[in-house]
């Protein structure tokens, strides 16, 4: 384990009180998926972090699969009214980089995910250093304004050459 990672279940740990600080009771439990992480709520049904070591592609994306559920667009106007956002199906851990579907899709601001705001280019790019590099440990956290299933800031972190950290936080509300 590179040392950097030596403090990894403590900074969990600071983020889960966290979390439950400003939601209130929740019910984490950890899913382990291959080589993917993901704390998950059962009280309020989202992912609270999701983290793992970077892979090649684990399958082809399965186009009609992810098209039809679940309707992210009308989760984000039924929460946000007029203040919605056009929203993709995110992955927490990126499909390109061994990501899953299910648990790890969330609403998230279009222009972000695919790169078209200088926030956008700058999330992508991050994404495009896991998938390139695999054997790369990452996590992405969510952070929440509310009881919805849709973050409004997104945290995003690398380690690289397993001595640094690179993170960056995301609106995405």
């Amino acid at each position: 384990m590179p040392p950097v990672l030596s403090d990894w279940d403590d900074r969990v740990w600071r983020w889960c009180s966290e979390y439950e600080s400003v939601r209130g009771k929740s019910d984490i439990s950890e899913i382990n998926l291959d080589l993917a992480v993901f704390l998950f709520d059962h009280v309020l049904e989202r992912v609270v972090l999701a983290y793992a070591i970077s892979s090649k592609q684990l399958m082809k994306r399965d186009a009609s699969r992810i098209r039809g559920f679940p309707n992210v667009n009308a989760g984000v106007q039924q929460v946000m009214g007029d203040a919605a956002f056009m929203a993709d199906k995110g992955h927490f851990l990126g499909h390109a980089s061994g990501g899953i579907l299910d648990i790890n899709l969330f609403p998230q601001r279009r222009e972000l995910n695919r790169g078209w705001s200088d926030e956008g280019k700058r999330f992508r790019g991050m994404e495009r250093f896991v998938a390139a590099n695999p054997g790369t440990f990452f996590f992405h956290r969510p952070i929440y304004d509310d009881a919805s299933w849709i973050p409004a800031e997104l945290e995003y972190g690398i380690l690289r050459n397993d001595i640094e950290w690179w993170m960056d936080r995301f609106k995405n509300k």
